[in-house]
């Protein structure tokens, strides 16, 4: 405890202002706010998602077979299928916000959301846009979208290239007049732009962004380096408010199947589970073991804290939020409930959590201490049990399962008792404002 105390007091002096400094960044707040805004869509998907792949046998069968399972498909795929779009919105909504300008902070959503539309037509066929772009793919890029087409039409409005008119005119006309010109000038940008990309081998900037950021992606494969980078960019991307998940999983997800099948021939085969037998230790299952305990990041340590350690009301009520989620591995709640998205305490433990997992785990597969997965399970499928079936009921990876979890909370630990400090304090002085206007209003 008394290292813990020297850490937080370290964190205080000369971490905290730093990271508060960074907090308060116009452009920090715009995407922290405008990716929590799509937080009840991400909640309300998870929760059909979870409903979808209970780990349960003959479940599956069964909500296939009645129909169930196609309506919560739905519903989960409308939630998450528009995270996207709904992210650029609120982004250039809240940095409009940030910038004073209020009343010009529904249009500059739309203008961003219609710039967002622009850069998509390339993939248009037959007139029908590919509703793909409009979710988690596209986040990264809706963020980006909406940063600069604020930034254009604040530099518009500055130099006065608007349409004022007079006063008698009624505020929504007058808004929408206000507009028409800055959203001209940024929708023929994007217009041009995407003409651009047409021109080049990307097929729109949704794809560049995508490519842009995932070839790094590209050269982890099934080396202990590559598996580090897929962690960190994960994480990162995830701080970010971006689902890192989904990026890196859509360009590595195919090479970590075709390991966790190369494990699988070799089971079947009768060769034993060892690293020195041909067994590749980078694959689907051992991501989820390393990467995903509780959802990405390995939260379900964190969790746990906040569930029976947290003293400020906001973290006990996300604990409790969170804590059937994270038992199947989604953490959205987490993430963006804490939030750990922009948030400069939580994103250091956040990030080397599932390093130190991954790389204590790779070094006890690769010494042959622990078996290594071969098969897919559900990967909403609780923590220890999925390492217990993954490598063939194997009591190893289901105890480094267990370990991983309490190595979370030592990893999040000190971390969490800062953030809750604050929270506490900060609720308290709400208290004690509020108390005092009710003595006043009494007076």
């Amino acid at each position: 405890m008394k290292i813990f105390d020297k850490f937080n007091i370290y964190l205080n002096k000369h971490f905290v202002p730093v990271a508060n400094k960074i907090a308060t960044q116009r452009h920090v707040i715009a995407i922290k706010d405008g990716v929590v805004a799509t937080m009840p869509l991400t909640i309300v998907g998870s929760l059909f998602l979870i409903l979808s792949f209970l780990p349960i046998p003959g479940y599956s069968d069964f909500i296939n077979s009645s129909g169930i399972g196609r309506y919560f498909s739905y519903i989960s795929g409308a939630c998450f299928g528009i995270v996207g779009m709904v992210a650029c919105l609120a982004v250039a909504y809240r940095l409009t916000i940030g910038y004073g300008m209020n009343e010009l902070a529904l249009s500059n959503g739309i203008i961003a959301v219609a710039s967002f539309f622009v850069t998509m037509l390339p993939t248009a066929v037959d007139g029908k846009i590919d509703t793909g772009y409009l979710g988690a793919k596209s986040l990264f890029a809706g963020v980006i979208i909406a940063l600069i087409s604020v930034e254009l039409i604040k530099k518009i409005v500055d130099r006065g290239l608007v349409i004022t008119l007079p006063e008698s005119v009624p505020p929504a006309i007058s808004k929408t007049f206000m507009s028409l010109i800055p959203g001209v000038i940024v929708i023929s940008f994007w217009g041009l732009l995407t003409a651009i990309f047409v021109n080049t081998s990307f097929a729109n900037f949704h794809d560049a962004v995508n490519i842009i950021v995932g070839t790094p992606l590209r050269y982890a494969s099934t080396s202990l380096l590559g598996q580090l980078v897929a962690v960190v960019l994960t994480t990162i991307l995830w701080c970010a408010g971006i689902h890192g998940a989904t990026i890196v999983g859509a360009i590595m997800d195919p090479i970590w199947l075709e390991n966790t099948l190369h494990n699988a021939a070799l089971a079947s085969q009768g060769v034993e589970n060892l690293y020195s037998n041909g067994y590749i230790i980078a694959s689907a299952a051992f991501g989820d073991m390393t990467m995903k305990l509780g959802g990405s990041g390995s939260t379900i340590g964190f969790v746990l804290l906040m569930l029976f350690r947290a003293r400020s009301k906001q973290l006990k009520e996300v604990g409790k939020l969170s804590i059937t989620p994270s038992l199947f591995n989604i953490n959205e709640p987490v993430i963006f409930g804490t939030p750990i998205v922009m948030n400069p305490i939580l994103i250091i433990p956040f990030i080397l959590n599932p390093i130190l997992i991954t790389l204590i785990s790779w070094f006890l597969m690769r010494w042959d201490i622990v078996k290594i997965p071969f098969s897919m399970v559900p990967w909403t499928t609780p923590p220890v049990i999925a390492g217990f079936l993954a490598a063939g009921f194997s009591v190893s990876t289901a105890l480094l399962s267990l370990f991983s979890i309490v190595l979370s909370i030592v990893v999040f630990y000190p971390f969490f008792k800062l953030y809750d400090a604050q929270l506490e304090a900060s609720e308290k002085e709400v208290k004690k404002e509020e108390s005092l206007e009710s003595l006043l209003s009494e007076i």
